[in-house]
């Protein structure tokens, strides 16, 4: 039953996702000029980090700068997965939305270092839970057979937690005592975002497209402002099917604040990712989501 059930959802599968492998060229380029079109995508990413954070006591005006990477060995190089659909609901409007996640970590032992007013002698542990969701609306200024611009306007939410623990030899206020002493940052904010999409078509197979994105506004205590820019190919392989490679830049300054402390936070990456692009109509797209949930049942 297992290998039956498997293997019939996969049959299924394969037929929806690689329909219409021996369409023609001239029906193909239709099919890939539909303004009502569904687009869902998976990708993977080589990224390399630069976070920084400056806290100051309000009280005293004392100020610590931590890099994350060096001074708490966070891996600067991680692999990272990223989730986006778009939807063509009429010529010119769209909507659209995207999520990545990172989870870094690091362990430091024979730690001798102090992190805000804290000295802490032994060993600690930092972690980095970074989640990044993405809902947009998109309007098209321009489009011919060759060149589109779209103008964007939606939501970023920013979700950050990072979590210090250390024990050992903990000094504060002068005193030093055996324990440990854990610091948790946790803050989500949805913040106001516009942008704009440049596409180019060089063939029927082939698109370019640049995206340049503005994120700037405060949510409760938190205030931020984030810049974002990528730029990609897309390759299709057929009318349902396209493969994308592309580099992205993200900056973002973030300000935290409390009764006590002002926390900085400095938030940037690069890097290089691929992914895989599925066009589909709304049945086709039901009905993926339906057998891949399926096949994971067994």
């Amino acid at each position: 039953m297992y290998k039956r059930n498997s293997l019939r959802s996969l049959a299924l599968l394969i037929a929806v996702s690689l329909h219409a492998g021996t369409v023609n060229a001239d029906q193909l380029q239709t099919e890939l000029y539909k303004d009502t079109k569904f687009a869902l995508g998976v990708g993977a990413a080589i990224v390399r980090f630069d976070t920084n954070i400056k806290v100051t006591d309000k009280q005293t005006g004392r100020k610590t700068y931590l890099d994350l990477e060096g001074n708490l060995d966070l891996p600067e190089v991680s692999a990272v997965t990223t989730l986006y659909g778009v939807y063509q609901f009429k010529p010119k409007h769209r909507l659209g939305f995207s999520f990545f996640s990172v989870n870094r970590e690091s362990e430091i032992f024979n730690i001798d270092k102090t992190f805000e007013d804290v000295r802490v002698v032994g060993q600690a542990s930092f972690t980095d839970t970074t989640n990044f969701y993405r809902l947009d609306y998109g309007y098209n200024l321009f489009k011919d057979t060759h060149t589109k611009i779209d103008f964007m306007a939606g939501v970023y939410g920013l979700d950050l937690k990072y979590v210090f623990k250390a024990e050992g030899s903990v000094t504060e206020d002068g005193v030093t005592t055996p324990g440990s002493v854990e610091d948790v940052s946790d803050v989500f904010a949805p913040l106001p975002l516009i942008g704009l999409n440049f596409g180019f078509r060089i063939t029927d197979s082939w698109d370019f497209a640049n995206k340049l994105a503005f994120i700037t506004g405060s949510y409760e205590d938190l205030s931020a402002t984030v810049f974002q820019a990528s730029i990609h190919a897309l390759y299709r392989l057929n009318q349902n099917i396209g493969v994308v490679m592309g580099l992205t830049y993200f900056d973002a300054d973030i300000i935290i604040e409390s009764s006590s402390k002002q926390r900085d936070i400095s938030y940037g990456y690069d890097g290089a990712y691929i992914g895989m692009h599925y066009y589909l109509e709304l049945i086709k797209l039901i009905l993926l989501l339906v057998i891949s949930c399926n096949m994971l049942n067994y």
